[in-house]
């Protein structure tokens, strides 16, 4: 029973597609933040 818990709680066999997707999504997301604070900048 313990060798079925010795991976991450994320690490879930049916997510090994989405385990390369989220960091880019995640990428995506903070540089969309950054450009419209920037955008938001300079329009003040």
């Amino acid at each position: 029973m313990k060798t079925e818990f010795n991976h991450a709680a994320n690490d879930s066999p049916r997510s090994g597609s989405s385990k390369k997707v989220a960091p880019v999504i995640w990428a995506a997301i903070v540089a969309l933040i950054i450009a419209v604070a920037m955008w938001f900048g300079m329009r003040a």
